[in-house]
């Protein structure tokens, strides 16, 4: 994800708010001018560029700044300080809008209580899409879910028939062989 000097990310979600001033200028990559989350990589001289910009530097590789050569990109130096300077900016998260960090925001959004959830049987044809709180209610009634859970005792047990089938099939084929 990355942040612009405007205070949004590049599709304009403010989840990730951009540090101002010095600190924005510290952490922003010389390359693309965005806060990237992610690996940072430097050269040898310290100047830091993330690691997008990295893997599209054409060859010879060179430091986007000092123009100093760069050994392959499979052992590029990183700035582990750099990353936890942007893992510890505020972030917000997008379902809820509770503060955090750039480094906590994903973890907290993947069980966020107010992240949006989708039928269990949305494969099989559920529409439906809700908060966690509901979602058990729905399960509760939903034609679809309750299809799947009759089907899948029914599915196990296709299963084992085939495999005792199989094994059927392969005592009577010795036989079949013996009376022709």
């Amino acid at each position: 994800r990355a942040v612009s000097r405007g205070g949004a990310n590049r599709q304009g979600c403010p989840r990730h708010k951009a540090p101002s001033g010095m600190a924005a200028q510290r952490l922003e990559c010389p390359v693309c001018l965005e806060v990237q989350d992610g690996q940072q990589h430097q050269c040898r001289e310290g100047h830091v560029f993330c690691a997008s910009c990295d893997s599209s530097l054409r060859a010879p590789r060179r430091c986007p700044e000092c123009r100093m050569a760069l050994g392959p990109l499979s052992q590029a130096i990183r700035c582990r300080s750099h990353e936890e300077s942007i893992a510890a900016l505020p972030a917000a998260c997008s379902h809820c809008g509770l503060a955090t960090t750039r480094g906590e925001v994903a973890a907290h959004e993947q069980d966020c209580p107010q992240r949006p959830r989708v039928c269990p049987a949305a494969e099989a044809g559920c529409a439906w899409s809700g908060l966690l709180a509901d979602k058990a209610a729905h399960e509760a009634t939903c034609p679809f879910a309750v299809c799947q859970r009759m089907m899948a005792p029914l599915q196990s047990e296709v299963v084992e028939l085939r495999a005792e089938n199989e094994r059927v099939q392969a005592q009577v084929a010795p036989l079949r062989a013996q009376v022709a």
